[in-house]
Parts: C-alpha cells; sequence; structure tokens
C-alpha cells in the first residue's frame, strides 16, 4: 500500500501508548516525548510550512516540555497545558514575523505550526491517563479494552482521512509523522475516557 508507514505508524504508536500507560511509571513519559519530538521533526515537512527549522524547535520544545510537567507535577496534571500552548502560539507568531516583510505563507505556516503545537502538548494526555489509570485502580485488561478498542475505531476512520489528504510527493518522516499525530492528539481523550470508564466500573 501507498501509505503503508502511515498506518504502520499510527498502530505502533497507539500500541505503544496504550502499553506504556499500563505499565506506568516513567514509561509513558518516553513514549509521549518521543511522540512530541516526532511531531516536531517531522510536521513542519508534512504541513508545508516555512522556515522549518524554527518550526521544529518549537513544536517539539512544547510537547517535550508539557510531558515533562505533567510527569513531575502530577498533583496539577493539566493545569499547565493552556499556558504552555498560549506562549508557543505567541512564538509561532513571531517565528513567522522575523522572517521579513513580503515572506510567502506565513499564515498558512503560522495555522499548520499551531495545529503541530497542539498535538505534541496532547501527547503529554498519555501520561496523565496512565496516572489516572493507576489511581482509579483499574484492570490492565480493562484499560487497554475499554479505551483502547473505541480510540482505535476512531484512529480508523480519521486515519483513512489523513492517508487521502497526503500529498502524493511526502517524505518518509512526514508520512511517519501523520500517523503519529493522531495518537498524539488522542491523549487528551484517553484522559477523559479512563475517567469515564472509572465512573462506570466504581
Amino acid at each position: 500500500m501507498k501509505y503503508a508507514r502511515i498506518i504502520v505508524a499510527a498502530v505502533v504508536a497507539l500500541v505503544l501508548a496504550l502499553t506504556a500507560g499500563v505499565i506506568g511509571s516513567w514509561a509513558p513519559l518516553l513514549v509521549s516525548v518521543a511522540m512530541a519530538v516526532t511531531i516536531g521533526v517531522g510536521w513542519p515537512a508534512a504541513a508545508g510550512i516555512q522556515a522549518r527549522r524554527r518550526h521544529n524547535v518549537l513544536i517539539a520544545v512544547a510537547g517535550t516540555l508539557a510531558c515533562l510537567l505533567v510527569q513531575l507535577v502530577p498533583s496539577q496534571r493539566l493545569v499547565w497545558l493552556p499556558a504552555i500552548i498560549g506562549v508557543s502560539f505567541m512564538a509561532v507568531c513571531v517565528a513567522e514575523l522575523v522572517r521579513g516583510e513580503g515572506a510567502k505563507y506565513r499564515l498558512e505556516s503560522a495555522l499548520a505550526s499551531a495545529t503541530g503545537v497542539l498535538a505534541a502538548v496532547a501527547a503529554s494526555g498519555w501520561i496523565a491517563f496512565s496516572r489516572v489509570a493507576h489511581d482509579q485502580g483499574l484492570s490492565r485488561w480493562l484499560t487497554v479494552a475499554g479505551v483502547g478498542a473505541p480510540l482505535t475505531i476512531i484512529l480508523v476512520v480519521a486515519g483513512a482521512r489523513v492517508i487521502s489528504a497526503a500529498p502524493e510527493n511526502l517524505r518518509r518522516r512526514g508520512m511517519i509523522t501523520l500517523g503519529v499525530t493522531p495518537v498524539a492528539l488522542f491523549g487528551m481523550v484517553a484522559v477523559f475516557a479512563t475517567q469515564l470508564l472509572a465512573a462506570v466500573v466504581a
């Protein structure tokens, strides 16, 4: 299949995120940071962002910082994320302004980079997902089935759309990023799905 790398990347990312969440400890941090860095490295290329190096760094740093805060300050879990996103959005605008007057595709690059920031920061949700699952005492199989199954269905639907929208001449790292990005975004969905699951089985 032409875009098999996107499918494989998405499946691997989801399996790793769920497995790390069930294992707990530092495993979710490692997987979440890996997703954030992958998005930082590949998203600008996949989205056709200009001045890619600046946006590579912005996206990766925003995602990594969010993951570290969620891991190291568990009592606050997701409180810091809006601040990180807000500062990152301002940094994205500054990165486009310094390109100088008359630079092409400023708006498109800013919007695409902002999307990358959201995905990278959302990867930290997988850390919170693990914390909630362990705090609520949910069994491993129940967590994987109750959270993983619905996300897999959504991923199949969303993945089909991502694959159909992928550029024809997309590089390998761009394809991998397009597979990882939806899974990273599902991090926040996983947190709320786990909380709902815990409320149902309580």
